[in-house]
């Protein structure tokens, strides 16, 4: 059964679904067509609101294959010291003798989560440091947002 299923069989929409996730209808849709993947607290939360085991979640989840053109253009504009976060995760692995090859898929995920972990500050202080109108342009991006305590979620002013 894939996940569109299970929601529809819940007779709920993509908005509903959305909104009790605590995220944009639009995000929760590139999730369930597969162009971003679930984080664990989602998978989760997602499980609970559609009343099913997180087991039968993860294979609704492994049956929409991810959109790799998407995941791809995602992590490539992550960038670590000047360098698309995977290629600078790639030299992190062979500055320390570590081969992916070699890498089982939780040792792989630890290795960059203690990467991203590491460098991700410095690489954020370094471009704000570097680039002057950068400040500028977060501070009008945020003015653009809006809160609301009624749908507990962020909202672009329509003024903006």
């Amino acid at each position: 059964m894939t996940l569109t299923e299970l929601r529809k069989e819940k007779q709920l929409k993509t908005t509903d679904l959305a909104a009790r996730l605590g995220i944009s209808q639009g995000y929760y849709s590139n999730l369930e067509r597969g162009k971003r993947p679930f984080n664990d607290l989602l998978l989760k939360k997602t499980a609970k609101i559609l009343g099913v085991r997180l087991s039968t979640l993860q294979e609704a989840v492994k049956s929409q294959p991810l959109d790799s053109y998407k995941l791809k253009s995602w992590m490539s504009g992550i960038k670590i010291n000047g360098l698309p976060l995977i290629k600078s995760f790639y030299y992190h692995l062979e500055t320390n003798g570590l081969d992916i090859r070699s890498l089982d898929d939780l040792k792989l995920k630890f290795e960059m989560r203690k990467f991203v972990e590491i460098n991700i500050g410095f690489s954020i202080l370094a471009e704000l440091s570097e680039n002057k109108n950068l400040l500028g342009h977060i501070r009008n991006t945020i003015n653009t947002y809006s809160f609301s305590p009624k749908t507990n979620m962020f909202n672009k002013n329509k003024n903006s």
